[in-house]
């Protein structure tokens, strides 16, 4: 007589194994995305209902700042929508460019006098 082997706990066992690793990544997923990511994702939900994207420009402007990407931070233009006493304005400037604007006083400063834009 041939020794059947029971392939049904063999099956479980095996299914077991799966949804485990299964529910490990998308624990890690959860964990990841709530301590890391999290800002960033609720930062660009607030961004499709406001109007202005000021603080964003900004941001970026620092970032350029902080890396001393000089040509980027005089020349290259960005676009702007920002509320200037109570009306919605759009525009395009230069970071350099928002140095000047009340809006635009948080921006880092770069010395932009030898830059050919």
């Amino acid at each position: 007589m041939k020794k059947r082997m029971d392939k049904k706990g063999f099956e479980l066992a095996i299914n077991t194994i799966v949804l485990l690793v299964l529910g490990m990544m998308v624990l890690l997923f959860m964990i990841l995305f709530f301590t890391g990511t999290a800002g960033s994702f609720i930062t660009k939900i607030k961004g499709y209902f406001t109007y202005s994207n000021v603080d964003d420009v900004v941001t970026g402007c620092n970032i350029l700042v902080d890396s001393n990407q000089r040509y980027s931070y005089c020349c290259e233009k960005k676009d702007l929508k920002y509320v200037e006493e109570g009306v919605n304005n759009e525009g395009r400037f230069s970071c350099f460019e928002l140095n000047n604007k009340s809006f635009g006083k948080d921006v880092k400063k770069l010395n932009c006098e030898d830059v050919g834009c």
